[in-house]
Formats: C-alpha cells, structure tokens, sequence
C-alpha cells in the first residue's frame, strides 16, 4: 500500500495514522475478507503494490482502532477480550479476532465493538453485521466447542448529536448503542460459512481467465427513484416506479418528476479501492 498525504497534514500525524496499518500476519482468509466480494479480495492481491490510500481517508479507521484498545484494556478476567480464533474448512483457513466473550456454563455471549454513524441504527439494514457474527459464533462453536447464545454489536456512534436525540424519538438516544444480532442456527452457520470458503476458492482457482462478477449487494447497489417536486421546493417525495410518481404529480398543480438513476455507491466512490482495476465496473 502506498500512502498520499494530499492536504499537507504534518509528519507525526502521517505516521501515527499509518503506523496502525502494519497489522498482524493472518494465515488464510480473515472473516470479514470471507464475508465480502471474492472478486474485491483477489483484485486487492493482484494490485496489491498499486494501490493508493491519502492518510486523511483513514482518521475513522484508527478511531475504531482505538476505541477496541480501550475497551481491552477495561476488560476484567471475566472476559475473554481480542482472542483470535481459527478453522480449516475444506483445506482454507478462515481466522476471525473476536472482540469480547463472556463464558458462563459452556455458553458465551458474543460482542463485536464497532464505530459507525448514526445512519447504521436508524436504517435498521446492516446484514454484513449478521453475517460477520454468525461467523464468529461458527468459530467459537468449531474451535472452542462452545455454543452462543447471544450476540449483539456495541456501536460507538461517530456523528451523533444530542439537539437530533431530543427531536426525534427514532434517533438513537445516546452515543453508545447495543444493537442485538440475530443467531443462525448451527446449520444454518455450518452452510454458509462453507459456501462462502467455496465461492473464494473458486475465484483464486480462476482468477487468470476471469473473476465471478460482485453481487448488486458487494457493490451497495441503490435501485432508481422518482422524485416529485411541487413549485420551487427542494424537497421531495420519493416513488419506487415512474408510474407512481406521475401519477401523484398529476393530482397538483406545479410539480415536476425528476428520475434519480440507480447508482453502485461502492464502485463510484471507489470504497473497494480497486474500481481503477475492475472490468466489471469498467
């Protein structure tokens, strides 16, 4: 990886933002690799001494990074606190660093730390949250012989505001929220996690005469919408399909219908950091 330093930030803060990226050595894959697009993880290898990333694009990244050692340290020896834990399916290792573990007669309540915004609660959409702990209880049942009970996200929100908590009761109440995830069942864990070992595999295997595209859902696809706008307002009411949209326009005087074409959000702002390298988006 090769750093910029495109707005002239001072050199102690270059250094301490990229210091924390060196990281461990993990064999095989990591949980949140298996999770995500096979064809994103083989392009990152490929073009591996290609890639770019300016240091102020990696602020948050660190924040979550300390915000897991402060909790560490807190941590008592009831808990178990940043074990990392492993599994060979099908000949590949997967490895996942579970944040937190609380055992008690055989079964452990799982939690995984994670700074985001506000916009992760009150979408109530975050099914790479389900996948990645699933996952984790899928390693911890494999590896430790233990099963889980409960599994939940402690989500330490970034951009939260007091002035939005006291006008919305929808918005989240405080700036540190617990978010329950839902458990698979062992089935359910065993299959999925196998499949995903799977389409990876497949992807190395083939790589050299073409990867498997990414699914709508790895390149955060957002479907078209109408907008109806009345007058000169720039507010607007969104519609699913054009035909709805017209026809609540034609029920007032002075609207107009504005089409907002469907957008790939992960691919146009290069959030993968391979789109430059990626046929598919080409």
């Amino acid at each position: 990886m090769e750093y910029t330093n495109k707005h002239g930030l001072p050199d102690p803060v270059v250094r301490a933002l990229t210091s924390y990226e060196k990281g461990e050595v993990v064999e095989g894959l990591r949980v949140t690799t298996l999770i995500d697009s096979p064809r994103v993880s083989q392009l990152r290898q490929s073009n591996a001494a290609l890639l770019t990333e300016d240091v102020s694009d990696m602020v948050w990244k660190i924040m979550g990074t300390a915000i897991h050692e402060v909790f560490e340290k807190a941590a008592s020896n009831a808990y178990v606190s940043e074990e990392r834990l492993s599994h060979t399916v099908d000949g590949t290792v997967i490895s996942g660093a579970i944040d937190y573990q609380f055992e008690d007669d055989g079964e452990v309540d799982l939690k995984d730390y994670k700074s985001t915004s506000t916009y992760s609660i009150t979408s109530g959409d975050k099914p790479e949250w389900e996948r990645q702990l699933n996952v984790y209880a899928y390693l911890i049942r494999h590896a430790k012989g233990l099963k889980v009970r409960s599994a939940s996200v402690i989500a330490v929100l970034r951009n939260w505001t007091k002035s939005q908590a006291e006008r919305s009761s929808g918005y989240p109440q405080a700036s540190i929220a617990e978010v329950k995830i839902k458990l698979w069942s062992d089935e359910e864990q065993d299959a999925y996690v196998k499949e995903r070992v799977r389409l990876h595999r497949v992807a190395e295997l083939e790589k050299d005469f073409g990867l498997p595209p990414c699914t709508p859902y790895e390149q955060w696809a957002k479907p078209a919408k109408w907008a109806v706008y009345k007058g000169a307002s720039k507010r607007a009411k969104l519609f699913d399909t054009e035909d709805d949209a017209q026809e609540f326009a034609g029920q007032s005087k002075d609207c107009s219908v504005v089409e907002r074409p469907a957008t790939l959000t992960r691919c146009e702002n290069n959030y993968c950091r391979v789109a430059d390298y990626c046929d598919q988006w080409r």
